[in-house]
């Protein structure tokens, strides 16, 4: 656990000394000025950047070396130097005074830490790593700028207009916050993102009136929100809403990285998660931990939920208000029964949404360096389910038989049968072949054949499912692919 308490600091017309002048120094010295400190920085030398900071009267300047003294009246020290013993003296001044000092790149003489911060409108962000690694807390701080920008900023400033109005509607302060989940759970974002202010408000209002279940008002451009407390509950704390919303999310093909940024930005707001058995771990726990987590997947020997119970269940859970992510393996509607989902859905009139995925027929053949496609030997894939492949098949193998490049999802147990048809149908035994096992994931397995023996390969390797077959002259070009060896884990 960090020893360091997280704080945001109002520095406005506060007095902030920086000991240093050089890039370091500049870059705080700019963050400071931003947030309105008044800001003295003493050093013999200065940045381009410090000097024209102070040629324009933005910051007061000491064109010379630290001695003490030089803290009297600060709020805030920051020593930006090179020299510990400098570090050290201000440090020491810096205590006897009380106040608050962070040495850059010494931990020895801070007492508080600046973390990477990022900034977007009303919404600030920091990052910390207690002082142990300055790199990965800008890192961080970069992946939280991919997800938090410009739509999330003028959402803020949308429901900091809407505040006083709730406030004053909405005296109840659990069911002034249970409205404020609702919203910021929605999909008003969509709007903020199109720059739609008024489509955003209408959203809103939809929300609203779904809660409270009053008529739909047409206000005007400055009226206020319709909103009233449902006093036929037990307590006027309690809301309703007629129905939630179900998002049908592709959580990509095994690794917890390629899903979507929607995708993880929904299912961290979800309220209930319904997953599958090839759903990461990692995943599910990005849903809050409030959330209802239910697995619905398919066991190894195909017991499991049944697909009109699952219907049901999304039914059933949305119809109580919740905001319900179905997390689906792969894309939801490659193999994914996505489709059924959303008729049964489409039928019960809940409101859906689908979610593209990353799909392992492209993933996983990429991630053991194999294309599907090749500008010199394949100009054209074909992607099968291996539930369809064993057994009695309607699928055209003649036709399959021709296609450049033949991808088969959960192919391992009827790999052998998938030989035999493709073969009866005139392809040749030397066709390149590799089974790619749990692909994309750290244990991931690829052994390449032909199809005379890549079925005794697979089962002398014990594959295990999830498997993905990649059949075709794509399969020679990735032996040769210059990451191949990296990714496959061969």
């Amino acid at each position: 656990m960090s020893a360091f308490y997280p704080v945001f600091l109002d520095l406005r017309g506060r007095r902030a000394v920086l000991i240093g002048g050089g890039a370091v120094a500049e870059q705080k010295v700019r963050g400071l000025v931003a947030a309105g400190a008044h800001v003295t920085v003493v050093s013999p030398d200065l940045s381009a950047g410090l000097t024209d900071l102070a040629l324009r009267g933005a910051i007061e300047v000491r064109r010379r070396p630290y001695r003490g003294g030089d803290l009297a009246g600060a709020w805030l020290a920051i020593a930006a130097t090179d020299d510990r013993a400098v570090n050290e003296a201000v440090y020491a001044e810096a205590e006897r005074l009380g106040i608050p000092l962070n040495a850059v790149d010494d931990l020895e003489h801070c007492s508080f830490i600046a973390p990477a911060i990022h900034h977007e409108g009303d919404i600030t962000v920091a990052v910390s790593t207690g002082g142990k690694s300055p790199a990965l807390a800008v890192r961080l701080r970069q992946r939280i700028a991919r997800l938090v920008g410009r739509a999330e900023a003028r959402l803020c400033a949308l429901l900091g207009e809407l505040r006083p109005e709730l406030a004053e509607r909405v005296p109840d302060a659990r069911a002034r916050t249970a409205l404020w989940y609702a919203i910021v759970d929605s999909d008003v974002i969509d709007f903020a993102r199109r720059g739609d202010s008024e489509g955003a408000r209408g959203r809103i209002d939809d929300l609203v009136r779904q809660a409270l279940a009053v008529p739909r008002l047409k206000p005007g451009p400055d009226s206020p929100l319709p909103l009233r407390a449902v006093h036929h509950r037990a307590h006027s704390s309690e809301w309703e809403r007629e129905t939630g919303v179900v998002y049908l999310v592709g959580a990509g093909p095994g690794d917890p990285g390629l899903i979507t940024s929607k995708g993880l930005e929904l299912l961290r707001s979800a309220d209930v998660v319904v997953y599958d058995r090839l759903v990461s771990a990692a995943l599910v726990a990005e849903a809050p931990a409030s959330a209802e987590r239910v697995f619905v997947g398919k066991q190894p020997h195909g017991t499991g939920m049944r697909q009109r119970d699952i219907n049901a269940l999304l039914v059933d859970r949305a119809r109580r208000g919740r905001t319900v992510v179905r997390l689906k393996g792969g894309d939801p509607f490659v193999f994914g029964r996505g489709a059924e989902e959303c008729e049964a859905l489409r039928a019960a009139g809940v409101r859906f949404q689908v979610i593209p995925g990353v799909t392992s027929a492209t993933a996983v053949p990429a991630a053991a360096g194999i294309p599907v496609t090749h500008r010199r030997v394949a100009s054209a894939f074909a992607v099968v389910a291996g539930h369809e492949c064993d057994g009695r098949s309607d699928l055209d193998w003649e036709a399959l038989a021709r296609v450049p490049t033949l991808v088969v999802l959960m192919g391992l147990s009827a790999l052998p049968d998938i030989v035999a048809r493709l073969r009866a149908q005139g392809a040749a035994a030397d066709t390149p072949a590799a089974v790619i096992a749990s692909g994309t994931l750290p244990e991931q397995r690829t052994v390449v054949g032909t199809l005379e023996d890549i079925a005794d390969l697979a089962a002398a390797a014990r594959l295990e499912p999830p498997a993905t077959v990649v059949i075709g002259e794509v399969v020679r070009v990735g032996l040769t692919h210059p990451v191949r060896e990296l990714v496959s884990r061969a």
